[in-house]
């Protein structure tokens, strides 16, 4: 019986009145214990948050987690939860995986709670999650507010890697690395601001996994075709449905290439690149013309061919219409 436990099936019963909280948490937290699989562990976890169950046993045993496995999925959990229900008394261990925690799946977690620290109690935390990210944004060379965007970047490159480290040094290459010989490089900022991002899920994420092969990546005449055709080979490549809101934080943003990532939305915090001049969107699965595309005032080229869209809505017509570029 024990092996076709799982924390959904526990959720059920617990919901359905055949568990109290007491043995849902006490089956959840044997799955977190004696469970080989990340993903159970990690919802097990979450669904202990959903029971509203607090207990000593319950915070030993994430602290435990916390601090000394080896997932950082689990860690980002637990640290999560011990923020959300054991602040007071996660203060020592918070303080502890900050400083030496070097996966930006936790670190991540910290930054989406930053507004749980605003007590006098919690000013040593703060303090010292500021200090990671303006070290994180220094070895980047940009400002602690665009760094934001590249912290969730490596957190989506970390997703299938338990043991996945920050690592802000590889990105001095995506400013030396370009499609074609000659052309603008994927990365390009100046006076510590981004103001060009050709992003590619799978050819950034090549590059982090191969980073011995820049050297002759650097000298391809045409890399876009290089990395393009090894990934139509593979059959383990990842796209990603979205972008991470955060890319509203890079308002210096001129030039912005997301083409072939499988996107399916586009974040709503665009709007915030009042600089922006070039968008292209092209080869992804959007369905519409996303509507929040209108709001960028100095955009003059959008490229947003190859997607599912079927025809341009009235509402958007006089604004494309204005455009110096359109391909669609």
């Amino acid at each position: 019986m024990k092996e076709l436990l799982t924390p959904e099936k526990i959720k059920h019963n617990f919901l359905n009145r055949d568990l109290n909280k007491e043995k849902a948490a006490e089956l959840l937290i044997s799955l977190i214990e004696d469970s080989d699989n990340t993903k159970t562990r990690v919802n097990s976890i979450k669904t202990l948050e959903m029971i509203g169950f607090r207990t000593k046993k319950i915070f030993n045993t994430l602290e435990n987690y916390l601090i000394s496995d080896q997932d950082a999925n689990l860690r980002a959990a637990a640290a999560e939860y011990i923020i959300l229900n054991f602040l007071e008394e996660g203060i020592t261990p918070l303080n502890w995986v900050i400083q030496h925690d070097n996966s930006p799946l936790v670190l991540k977690v910290f930054d989406n709670f930053t507004s749980k620290f605003d007590k006098g109690k919690f000013d040593v935390i703060l303090e010292k999650l500021h200090s990671r990210n303006k070290e994180f944004a220094s070895n980047l060379g940009i400002t602690p507010k665009e760094s934001r965007f590249f912290l969730d970047l490596e957190a989506l490159f970390a997703e299938d890697k338990g043991n996945y480290e920050l690592n802000p040094e590889s990105y001095k290459n995506f400013q030396n690395l370009a499609d074609f010989k000659g052309s603008e490089p994927w990365l390009i900022i100046n006076n510590k601001h981004v103001e060009s991002l050709n992003f590619n899920y799978y050819k950034w994420k090549f590059v982090k996994d191969n980073l011995d092969l820049v050297n002759s990546l650097s000298k391809l005449i045409d890399l876009d075709f290089y990395i393009y055709s090894l990934r139509k080979y593979s059959y383990n490549y990842i796209n990603i449905s979205s972008i991470p809101e955060s890319i509203g934080t890079l308002a210096y943003l001129e030039k912005l290439n997301l083409r072939r990532n499988g996107i399916e939305k586009i974040p709503y915090s665009i709007k915030k690149l009042t600089r922006l001049k070039e968008l292209d969107l092209s080869y992804n699965n959007l369905e519409g013309i996303p509507k929040v595309i209108q709001t960028l005032k100095s955009l003059e080229k959008l490229n947003i061919k190859r997607n599912k869209i079927r025809g341009v809505p009235d509402s958007l017509k006089t604004y494309l219409n204005s455009l110096e570029t359109f391909y669609f």
